[in-house]
């Protein structure tokens, strides 16, 4: 628990009621019984998403996603504890039949400029581990890097970054089928759904929220294709399914961290296979060692991966190593 609470920066309440789980046998249980992974994580939406919908008024105080002055974090356990407890079992359910997902659209941020890197500008895009497919509508956005501003002047949500190394090479793009893949799509037009993206949000981050909305409206208007399933066993005849030639541009953000080495590595030989049919361009935003901090940007246009830079897991800063 204390491993993954080294991941909390950001978020003071979480940060202290990871000491007060950390020490209690029987929240430690609690968590122990949701089989889904990261536990803690899934512990942690599930009562979140409680509390959006109403439950827990003397839990609620803290959270700053539910009061504008909530009450001091270090105040807060008892209230947690109690609140896990009477509300175990449904807190379990929640976390065994959802999965951690994507709710961060400023990792467009990063994954717009490793795209622009792939030798062709009319594509079919793929996005592993999609949720909603917040990054299938990477074109849609507004950038604003540096100096640089790309995206239709329209869109109502603006992304930025804090930008390190050099400049990315911004350029029009057409993306011609957005084809997302995960275990458990979420679909952006179902108000359950996106509650849960909501609630796996930490509560102190106000912004986040209100891009995940901004998204939200964008996506609106965007056609998305999903493909339920493990992505080993979708991927492939996804690509084979694209017409003839088209090249093919596969991403990932922070979902094979949830791969072993060899899922990892059959993944890639997926991609391998395919270029056999198509160009495939492969570009990857994942923390994949504990001891990772930030995420390694990796890109492939099948003669072997290189690392081209690194990021903050939300996208909050970016450094490119290379454009």
């Amino acid at each position: 628990m204390r491993a993954w609470g080294r991941h909390t920066h950001g978020s003071p309440l979480y940060a202290h009621l990871v000491e007060s789980i950390a020490g209690d046998p029987e929240l430690m249980r609690v968590m122990g019984r949701i089989e889904h992974l990261p536990q803690a994580n899934l512990l942690f939406g599930a009562v979140h998403l409680l509390l959006l919908m109403g439950e827990g008024p003397d839990l609620a105080p803290f959270y700053r996603s539910l009061t504008p002055d909530p009450l001091p974090v270090e105040d807060s356990g008892d209230a947690f504890r109690k609140f896990v407890l009477d509300h175990q079992d449904e807190i379990v359910d929640i976390g065994n039949t959802r999965y951690t997902q994507t709710n961060e659209s400023r990792r467009c941020v990063v994954l717009l400029p490793m795209v622009m890197m792939a030798p062709f500008d009319r594509f079919h895009l793929v996005d592993i581990g999609t949720s909603a497919g917040l990054n299938l509508a990477m074109d849609r956005y507004r950038y604003r890097l540096g100096d640089l501003h790309w995206g239709p002047p329209e869109s109502p949500l603006e992304l930025t970054a804090e930008w390190h190394g050099p400049l990315p090479r911004l350029h029009d793009i057409e993306v011609l089928r957005r084809i997302g893949l995960d275990l458990s799509p979420v679909d952006p037009t179902d108000e359950s759904a996106r509650l849960w993206l909501d609630a796996l949000i930490w509560p102190e981050h106000v912004e986040r929220r209100e891009r995940l909305r901004a998204a939200f409206t964008v996506m609106a208007g965007v056609e998305i294709e999903t493909v339920a399933g493990d992505a080993l066993e979708t991927l492939a005849a996804v690509l084979a399914g694209l017409p003839p030639g088209d090249p093919a541009v596969v991403v990932n953000s922070f979902t094979l961290i949830q791969f072993s080495g060899e899922q990892r590595d059959r993944l890639e030989s997926i991609a391998d296979a395919a270029r056999a049919e198509r160009p495939v361009f492969r570009a990857s935003m994942e923390a994949l060692d504990k001891n990772d901090d930030w995420a390694r940007l990796v890109v492939n246009d099948g003669f072997g991966p290189r690392e081209i830079g690194q990021a903050h897991p939300h996208g909050e800063w970016v450094e490119l190593f290379e454009t």
